[in-house]
C-alpha cells in the first residue's frame, strides 16, 4: 500500500512539471507571438509612414511643376507685354500730345 502511494505521489509530482513546462512554454510562445505582432505593426506602420512621404513628396512635385509653368507663362506674357510696349510707345506719347494740344 505504502508503495502505491508513494507511486501515485510521483505521478502526481511528474504531471506537476509537465504542467509546469506547459505553462512555461506557453508564456514563451505568448511572448514570441506578441513580438511578432509589434513587429509586424511597427513594419505596417513605418511601410505606411514611407508611402504617405512618397505621396507627399509626389504631390509637392507636382505643385512646383505647376508653380514653374504659372511662372514662366507670366514671364512669356510680361516679355510680350513689353515689346507691345515699346513697339506703340511713340503712337501713344505722340496721341496723347495730340490730344494734349488740340
Amino acid at each position: 500500500m505504502e508503495e502505491v502511494i508513494k507511486q501515485i505521489i510521483d505521478i502526481e509530482d511528474k504531471a506537476q512539471r509537465i504542467i509546469d513546462e506547459a505553462n512555461k512554454e506557453k508564456e514563451l510562445k505568448e511572448e514570441e507571438h506578441q513580438k511578432r505582432l509589434e513587429a509586424l505593426e511597427n513594419t505596417i506602420i513605418s511601410d505606411a509612414k514611407n508611402k504617405v512621404e512618397q505621396i507627399r513628396e509626389r504631390e509637392f512635385d507636382e505643385i512646383r511643376e505647376q508653380e514653374e509653368e504659372k511662372v514662366r507663362r507670366c514671364d512669356r506674357q510680361i516679355v510680350q507685354m513689353e515689346k507691345y510696349a515699346e513697339e506703340n510707345m511713340e503712337k501713344w506719347v505722340n496721341d496723347l500730345v495730340n490730344r494734349v494740344l488740340k
